[in-house]
């Protein structure tokens, strides 16, 4: 990979993360499968950002898969259509909920016509409301639990049932919505859209009950602002902070530590979380936030480890990098 000398930082894409060479309790090197086959990465720090845990796994951190009894949080397949009447389709189906009070109305006038995937659909317009986003799918196993993202087997299964319902879901809307009848699917995502594979066990784990009271850590490293969103089968489950003042939650630095690993951070939907907490906190503000925190202290490790840190010269790093901690000063 070449080197981008004003960053100090080498690029290596299409690579793919396919084992580790431990040195007692650190990473030694990261190996990887690439076009120009098998390679190893040296480095004193890692930080495992693939969503899966699949660094932390190699390395024998310990895990769990989804919500611990064979399901999680379902995943989904998006589109986006264009060509649409935008003035007919915002007057029909305008406000967030209203595609759902459509679909409740024609599978009243019209039993079975149609086989709906989940409740709660989100059928949205883009910047040019002439093209809308549709966040629809539910993808389930042949078990019809949620698809398990780590299995090979089932992420095949799923590209080709999104794809499925995807069909029947577009076949309704061209059919049964305002604004939709000369419309076309213009984009389906290029995979299956995973929200639960496996959290890791670190230093502590953030909780629902941490979503929902707004919880506050001396080891901040920045903010949540999104809900529980749990996707359960058929529904979409939401449960929102009972302080209205204050309609977020701190995320903790030692949700990054692995336990086991000296040199390794996990960031990301796969940090360490219960089910219910990872229901909120893996949405894209809060993986930011881990991200962040994890490039800055990686950047500075060493030979140490990150379990002994120095946690507030990490937090006055990242407020002169401009991030939100929400530490009380007083």
């Amino acid at each position: 990979a070449q080197l981008r000398p004003h960053a100090g930082v080498a690029v290596l894409f299409h690579a793919w993360a396919a084992a580790v060479v431990m040195d007692g309790e650190r990473i030694a090197a990261l190996v990887v499968e690439t076009k120009s086959g098998r390679q190893a990465i040296r480095a004193n720090a890692f930080i495992d950002a693939s969503g899966d845990a699949d660094v932390a796994a190699f390395a024998g951190v310990p895990f769990a898969v989804g919500d611990g009894h064979g399901s999680g949080l379902f995943p989904t397949t998006m589109f986006r259509i264009g060509q649409v009447d935008a003035p007919a389709a915002l007057e029909a189906v305008g406000e967030f909920k209203a595609i759902n009070d459509v679909m409740a109305r024609v599978q009243q006038a019209k039993p079975g016509a149609y086989r709906f995937p989940r409740e709660g659909a989100i059928l949205r317009p883009n910047i040019d409301p002439r093209e809308w986003r549709a966040n629809v799918t539910q993808i389930r196993n042949a078990q019809g639990r949620a698809m398990n993202g780590v299995d090979a087997r089932e992420l095949s299964d799923g590209e080709l049932e999104g794809r499925r319902q995807i069909a029947e879901y577009f076949r309704f809307v061209k059919a049964e919505v305002p604004g939709f009848a000369q419309s076309a699917i213009v984009e389906i995502a290029p995979q299956v859209g995973i929200r639960e594979t496996r959290r890791i066990e670190g230093l502590y784990a953030l909780t629902g009950e941490d979503i929902l009271s707004s919880a506050r850590f001396d080891d901040s490293i920045g903010i949540n602002a999104w809900p529980m969103e749990m996707h359960a089968a058929g529904k979409i489950e939401w449960a929102f902070p009972r302080d209205e003042t204050r309609t977020y939650n701190q995320l903790p630095w030692r949700m990054l530590v692995p336990r086991g690993v000296d040199n390794l951070l996990v960031a990301g939907r796969c940090a360490s979380m219960t089910h219910e907490g990872q229901s909120a906190a893996r949405a894209s503000g809060g993986c930011f936030v881990m991200g962040q925190a994890a490039g800055t202290a990686a950047a500075s490790l060493g030979s140490g480890s990150f379990a002994a840190v120095d946690v507030p010269a990490l937090q006055e790093k990242l407020i002169a990098d401009g991030v939100d901690l929400d530490l009380d000063r007083s």
